[in-house]
């Protein structure tokens, strides 16, 4: 027995001996082909087995192998290589960032679909594309990059309000903007200020830090977006931040510095020029005597200077150049069970205009672990703190900006005392409404969600979520009374403290299912069901009577006079599912539901039930097209689905009332119609379109055309005043938009990782929006000068009202004796007479343009050569009109008494008989403010082509970068807005006077305009 034992362990010993004697061991390193760094946490297996090893950090790996084995080498975001070692002993393998990867799959509702088999219209923004870009917010960083989406960033305010409408505009006063979600939890969006800043409003999007975000993905039809049912009418835009992988620990650090400045200055008159013009107004008018000078107009208008007259540059005194920089560091990494991203960043934006900045404070932490191979939990939490210090801006009159170009030139910015002057008597200092005021607002935010994932049999996961959104709003202002034409001086200095609180809640479960039949039948599918709660509470309290300009809180007024307190809550349940059949992955069948019950609707209609159905046809698999090698993609997809929009506030359906007082005793009072038949806005959209892929994917096009029609459009409607109220809200008609969207994506060049690469991303997009009904027919007219735009049938919104303008009277004998009745005169604006009855008025108005757009769309070309890369991004509008009627005011000509200073196109007006020009004469009693009224004369062409973005970056070489012990490092240098093709001859033409408004886009009335920037910076890979 004992031999028998011996024997079998010297035989085991000699086949050991004989196994090991056939493995070899081989070694090497795995680098990026893009810049050569060292790839660490990169799987080396021998192929058909379980040995395997991972890279260390400076990529390097060692590996027994059998003899003449295959490597193969895997990593998250790389293409996966398996090489054959041929009796090799060293073997160093470059990986490739696969794109593609990253790309082909599409984040949809509820989970993620390969591009191949969408069957909606969808758009996708991937971080390559977010990164370095010195934006403020998400939707800064999506302009132009995706087709049928437009965004328009109202102001240069920093953290101001930007206008972003998926394939049109469907509402007149509910929320045209889309629905975003943030890793499953729909965000918080919008203005809840309760302080007024003009039209410029507070973006919540701008909390989230866009160098945290791996992908967006745009759902624009309705076959996508219906599972979001009826917050998706505006398309949903679905954010996913990064997470870590099963990877050695990676530290990424990034910053940039830079400097802004006004792209586009205003063309004003001199000290000199302006007092000519003034003395002509008064001497035509027969004021002054001709022959007058400044010191007669001095004289007739202010009495007396108590200053020497000057020549300042008011919008010099009060823009500046500015700073902006942002700093990040973020971490990830893990392994097999637990995977984390830790971020933290620092972003700072002074305001050109003097007196703002913005500042952002902001962490996240991503954490994924499973338990076992069933069970699964992680977490997404956000943390941010943002500092905006603001200032009255857009759609005011008393706004540092305004009033520097309303200052008169003569004026200084100070007396010789040292106090502010107050350079135009219908306004204030400039620089002290800049300077002096204080004008603080601070968001807190978290968002976060928890979630854990079990596998109930293979293909078959149980999933359920929690979610909270908080942001906390808290809001200061002081205005003292330390220079002249101050709103507090009459009471002595005024503070208001403004508190606002949006908390929202989500609860969320959902069942998927995925298992392919036979390799021919595939089925994806997730059912769900999901609880909201919104709460808004709000405070504020004003005081007045302070005992000194340092003293600047309400606790140190001497009056409280004014405050309020009051909260509200909306709920929304809802259940959810979606289907996807493919068959031979060639046949594709999609089906959306969604139903939502809204507590701000009555029992009549508390409930919407929101469907779609798609269906595709992935052409390229059929045996025809067996032998077309040029082709890598062709699929045919169409679509039609419901959505709907609840976004009108809280309870409208009801009869509400508050607290009053009737001759000083408490009481109730009513404060709204009821209306219990209050329903949803309801958009149908049918969409067809093409993904179309040639030369192996090198050229890809998608085509779409929409068709997309929004029903019982909810408006407050006005009724008689008798009853005490002049409205109430009603469905009153209907909205369409349909157009045609290109996105074409090519890769011109590619040399490898060392050689010549070029790509192109270009999109464009074509969309008609018109009115289809409204009340019985009715016009609603609104807008500055109270009747400058209409929502008419037929005609698209944003549609601009007056008299159309056919020049000026070059002389007296072309003027009308029915006009020269009126006491118009030779050098005055020739108005259109529509209807041919010798009189103008009102019956003359007519439409004069509309600010939508014929087409918008963006281009980026990207270049890369060893080290070097360029990435030029140019973003364009064409068609659209743009009226800016504070140009009423700066073209004033001394109409009215104004004193404002004017633009130095008024130094072609008209001046005598036989004058031909477009520019009316100098008059201060001009007949019916005739030369200043609302017409085609400021209605401007706004298409534009800007060079949005532009960026030269240098890879160091790997040979620095291992010295230095870090794992890649890039400097760059961009710049944003570099240049501006446009006739418009405003500030900028991506304006919209009311911020977010659905119905003012295209408005320009002393906008806040956007800054040039050039910003330095660098990333560093440790």
């Amino acid at each position: 027995m004992k031999r028998t034992l011996l024997l079998s362990l010297l035989m085991t010993f000699a086949f050991l001996s004989g196994a090991w004697a056939q493995t070899q061991t081989v070694s090497g390193r795995v680098t990026a082909a893009s810049d050569g760094s060292a790839l660490p946490g990169v799987t080396v297996l021998e192929k058909g087995t379980t040995n395997g090893v991972t890279t260390g950090a400076n990529g390097d790996y060692s590996l027994n192998v059998q003899p003449n084995a295959t490597l193969v080498f895997r990593f998250i975001g790389m293409t996966t290589q398996e090489v054959a070692l041929q009796g090799r002993n060293t073997l160093n393998v470059q990986l490739a960032a696969d794109q593609k990867l990253l790309d082909e799959v599409v984040v949809v509702g509820y989970g993620t679909q390969e591009r191949r088999e969408v069957t909606g219209a969808t758009s996708k923004v991937t971080s390559e594309e977010l990164k370095d870009l010195p934006v403020v917010g998400v939707d800064q960083a999506l302009q132009g990059r995706a087709a049928g989406v437009q965004i328009s960033q109202n102001s240069g305010t920093p953290g101001g309000g930007i206008t972003v409408r998926v394939r049109g505009a469907t509402s007149i006063s509910a929320s045209n903007q889309p629905l975003y979600v943030v890793d499953g939890v729909p965000l918080t969006t919008g203005d809840y200020s309760q302080l007024g800043y003009g039209g410029q409003s507070v973006n919540a999007i701008s909390d989230i830090n866009p160098n945290d975000i791996e992908s967006i993905d745009i759902l624009k039809d309705a076959s996508a977006a219906a599972i979001y049912g009826s917050r998706a009418a505006n398309g949903v835009v679905i954010i996913t931040t990064k997470r870590g992988s099963a990877k050695k620990t990676q530290i990424n650090l990034s910053a940039y510095t830079g400097v802004q400045n006004m792209w586009n200055s205003p063309n004003l008159l001199d000290a000199e020029q302006y007092k000519e013009i003034m003395v002509e107004a008064y001497v035509n008018d027969q004021y002054l005597a001709p022959g007058a000078t400044f010191d007669d107009f001095v004289e007739l208008y202010y009495g007396e200077l108590d200053f020497e007259p000057t020549n300042t540059d008011w919008v010099e005194e009060v823009t500046r150049s500015a700073s902006i920089k942002n700093y990040e560091i973020s971490l990830s990494g893990g392994d097999a069970k637990t995977r984390y991203y830790l971020s933290g960043n620092y972003f700072d934006q002074e305001g050109i205009v003097i007196g703002s900045e913005y500042k952002r404070y902001s962490t996240r932490l991503n954490l994924d672990h499973n338990i076992n191979d069933r069970f699964s939990v992680g977490t997404s939490i956000q943390l941010s703190r943002a500092e905006n210090n603001r200032i009255v801006s857009d759609n005011t009159l008393n706004g540092p900006f305004a009033n520097s170009l309303a200052a008169s030139p003569i004026w200084p910015v100070f007396y010789e005392s040292g106090a502010y002057t107050r350079p135009n008597y219908f306004y204030t200092n400039p620089v002290a409404e800049g300077r002096e005021n204080d004008d603080e607002t601070t968001n807190l935010r978290a968002v976060g969600n928890i979630f854990a994932k079990y596998t109930l049999t293979p293909g078959l996961d149980l999933q359920v979520k929690g979610g909270y959104d908080a942001l906390n709003v808290d809001e200061r202002r002081y205005t003292p009374t330390n220079y002249p034409g101050s709103s507090a001086t009459a009471v002595g200095g005024s503070a208001t403290k403004a508190v606002s609180t949006i908390t929202k809640r989500l609860l969320e479960a959902t069942l998927s299912y995925a298992k392919t039949f036979n390799d021919v039948h595939k089925l994806n599918s997730v059912i769900g069901t999901s609880n909201e709660r919104n709460t808004i509470d709000q405070t504020f309290v004003t005081g007045e009577g302070f005992p000194g300009e340092q003293f600047r809180y309400v606790s140190s007024a001497a009056i409280v006079n004014d405050g309020g307190d009051f909260e509200t809550q909306n709920y929304l349940v809802s259940f959810f599912g979606r289907v996807n059949y493919s068959f031979q992955d060639r046949y594709l069948l999609g089906v959306n539901f969604r139903t939502d019950g809204s507590s701000r609707f009555g029992e009549n209609n508390r409930y919407g039930f929101f469907p779609s159905v798609s269906a595709g046809w992935r052409v390229l698999e059929e045996n025809f097209l067996a032998n077309v090698d040029a082709l890598s993609e062709l699929k045919l997809r169409a679509s039609y689905g419901v959505t709907g929009n609840q976004e009108i506030g809280n309870f409208n359906y009801l009869a509400l009332y508050s607290g009053a007082n009737y001759t000083d005793n408490p009481g109730i009072a009513q404060t709204q119609i009821p209306n219990s038949d209050l329903k949803w806005e309801e958009t149908k959209q049918f969409n067809v379109g093409t993904d179309i892929g040639f030369l192996n994917g090198r050229v890809n096009v998608a085509l779409d055309y929409y068709i997309k029609n929004t029903d019982n459009l909810l408006f407050s409607r006005p009724i008689p005043t008798q009853n005490g109220f002049g409205s109430y809200q009603s469905n009153i008609g209907s909205i369409e938009n349909k157009g045609f969207e290109i996105a074409l994506n090519t890769i011109n060049f590619d040399g490898g990782g060392k050689g010549f690469y070029w790509s192109t991303d270009f999109n464009i997009s074509f969309n008609r929006n018109k009115v289809k009904e409204l009340y019985q027919d009715q016009d609603i007219f609104y807008g500055f000068g109270g009747n400058s735009l209409v929502l008419r049938e037929g005609q698209p919104i944003g549609t601009f009202y007056g008299y159309i303008s056919d020049g000026v009277f070059s002389t007296t004998d072309e003027v009308p004796v029915s006009r020269q009745a009126e006491g118009v005169q030779a050098g005055d604006i020739n108005f259109r007479d529509i209807n041919n009855d010798g009189i103008i008025n009102a019956s003359d108005l007519t439409i004069i343009g509309n600010a939508q757009p014929d087409y918008v769309g963006g281009l980026t070309n990207s270049f890369r050569y060893k080290n070097f890369d360029l990435n030029v991004f140019m973003q364009f509008s064409y068609g659209n009109d743009i009226a800016n009627p504070a140009h009423q005011y700066q073209m004033h000509l001394g109409n009215d008494f104004l004193d404002d200073n004017m633009l130095d196109d008024v130094l072609g007006r008209w001046q005598e008989e036989g004058d031909i020009t477009d520019i009316p004469r100098a008059t201060v009693d001009d007949p019916n403010n005739n030369n200043r009224s609302n017409s085609s004369r400021f209605i401007y062409d706004g298409s534009y082509l800007r060079i949005k973005n532009m960026t030269l970056g240098y890879t160091l070489p790997q040979s620095l970068t291992e010295k230095a012990s870090i794992r890649n490092a890039r400097i760059y240098l961009q710049a944003q807005n570099l240049v501006t093709f446009t006739d418009y001859p405003g500030f900028d033409p991506e304006v919209n006077f009311a911020g977010t408004s659905n119905t003012t886009l295209g408005v320009d009335f002393y906008t806040f305009p956007q800054a040039r920037t050039i910003t330095f910076g660098i990333n560093i890979g440790l």
